[in-house]
């Protein structure tokens, strides 16, 4: 056995589905300033949570922009989908 302490690996935010998805719901519910703030809002957790975690500032912001890309990713899609079943 080494002598170097374990280092765990998390998961990273812009993979885990249920929260990406859980966000563009939330984000699909407001408008406007109340959009805005909740945007901020998530980011300033998930930001405090990465640093908590062990994460260098630089690289949680990484992570979080990473993230965002992928809840308007599925935010797109939802729209999409929606777009599709007022057509149909």
């Amino acid at each position: 056995m080494s002598d170097e302490p374990a280092r765990l690996l998390a998961f990273p935010i812009d993979r885990r589905t249920a929260l990406v998805r859980e966000t563009a719901g939330e984000l699909f519910q407001l408008n406007g300033d109340a959009a805005n703030t909740y945007w901020h809002m998530k980011a300033r957790e998930l930001l405090a949570d990465l640093t908590e975690q062990g994460r260098d500032m630089e690289t949680a912001r990484e992570e979080v922009l990473r993230f965002f890309a992928a809840v308007q990713d599925e935010f797109r899609k939802e729209l999409s989908h929606r777009r599709s079943l007022a057509i149909a």
